[in-house]
């Protein structure tokens, strides 16, 4: 019963994705085009078939996403390097906001991160690794960053201390997560990935999550 439940939801979400309802089109629009202009029914058809086939085929299919923009079944390499380009690129738009003890702390925090995702096939093979950094660069270095961003520009030097420690802690993980990924040590990739996200859980970085310091 799960199995066929199974198949009709694969069926369903199918029927709705993008590709089929593109090619769906293709298809209406071609068969009336054919159809006014042509008296064969059939070469109607079969025309409107290629149609369809067309569309489906070059239809990139919707993939569906969290609140962070993290697709649901995992970002690919490109998606990764993306994201963390987009950060580089407003650490540097706004690096005149930030505490310049801070500095030294993102890049080597971008430039492991970096690392990792050229390895990113390596990566996807220990889920818990791979869900840590996806975690880092769709959400907790961007939701940092704009709580910081954020505050009164008063306020900036009272919060710089404790947020420029937090970036010095995730440094030093991040770090960790990278040296089992060069390694190839698989087992130990599971467990920095395990041992990263309990940080933003339960450990000292959940000040990242709860209030951006």
């Amino acid at each position: 019963m799960a199995t066929d439940a199974e198949g009709f939801g694969a069926f369903r979400d199918f029927l709705a994705s993008r590709p089929n309802l593109v090619g769906l089109a293709a298809f209406i629009v071609v068969f009336l085009g054919v159809g006014l202009l042509s008296d064969s029914i059939l070469a109607a058809f079969l025309a409107a078939a290629l149609g369809y086939t067309a569309g489906l085929i070059l239809t990139p299919a919707h993939r569906r996403t969290y609140s962070s923009g993290l697709p649901v079944r995992g970002a690919t390499r490109q998606e990764m390097d993306g994201r963390l380009a987009e950060f580089r690129q407003r650490v540097r738009s706004h690096r005149a906001q930030l505490p310049p003890d801070s500095q030294h702390d993102l890049s080597l925090i971008t430039a492991h991160l970096g690392e990792m995702i050229d390895r990113w096939d390596l990566v996807q093979q220990a889920p818990e690794q791979r869900l840590s950094i996806e975690s880092l660069v769709y959400q907790y270095l961007p939701s940092t960053l704009d709580v910081f961003l954020q505050l009164p520009d008063s306020a900036k030097p009272a919060a710089a201390p404790e947020w420029t420690r937090q970036l010095q802690l995730l440094a030093t993980e991040v770090s960790r997560s990278r040296d089992t990924v060069l390694k190839h040590d698989l087992e130990s990739m599971r467990t920095n990935g395990r041992v990263l996200e309990q940080k933003f859980e339960d450990g000292d970085l959940k000040m990242f999550r709860e209030n951006g310091l």
